[in-house]
């Protein structure tokens, strides 16, 4: 089989996966994995063994593909305009401690207020995407529909009287 088919075989059409990087990536990991195999061992190893590999090599580069995005995500939401305020509120207030009131440009107090200022917006970023998440979670989550009463489901056989016997059995 080629590339492009093990790649086909394991991505549905209306995944994000099919997207060009994606594939490209699969292609490129599929390659270097034939390259790095012996293809006498892997026909000898039967075509389980071979679609095992595929399917691990998939499952690779989907979590490779995840972390990129997740990180790519967090980059943007660490420029919104809620983290930089945040990143703005962490400095000032660690410059505002008691211990660096006398020097507050010196470089401990700047080095300390640089990193909470940091850690602050990382943190929102952090917490926007998750409250993110949620909302999309929520949204693709069907909503609980209660079944109809028995009498609506099956109106035929709820107009039939029961007999005698299943009579017995429910009394």
């Amino acid at each position: 089989m080629t590339d492009t088919t093990y790649t086909a075989a394991w991505v549905p059409d209306d995944d994000p996966a099919r997207s060009p990087d994606v594939a490209a990536e699969l292609a490129a990991s599929w390659a270097q994995f034939q390259e790095i195999t012996d293809p006498a061992a892997l026909e000898a190893a039967g075509p389980d063994a071979v679609e095992d590999a595929v399917a691990h090599n998939a499952v690779l580069t989907a979590e490779s593909a995840a972390a990129e995005y997740r990180h790519e995500a967090l980059v943007m939401l660490g420029r919104s305009e809620d983290a930089q305020a945040e990143a703005r509120k962490a400095y000032e207030t660690e410059l505002a401690k008691p211990w660096f009131q006398a020097l507050p440009d010196s470089d401990d107090a700047q080095r300390a207020a640089t990193e909470a200022a940091a850690k602050a917006q990382t943190r929102t970023a952090e917490h926007l995407l998750t409250v993110r998440l949620e909302q999309l979670h929520t949204q693709a989550r069907p909503t609980p529909v209660r079944p109809a009463p028995w009498t609506q489901r099956l109106p035929e056989l709820a107009a039939h009287p029961l007999d005698g016997e299943a009579l017995e059995v429910t009394a």
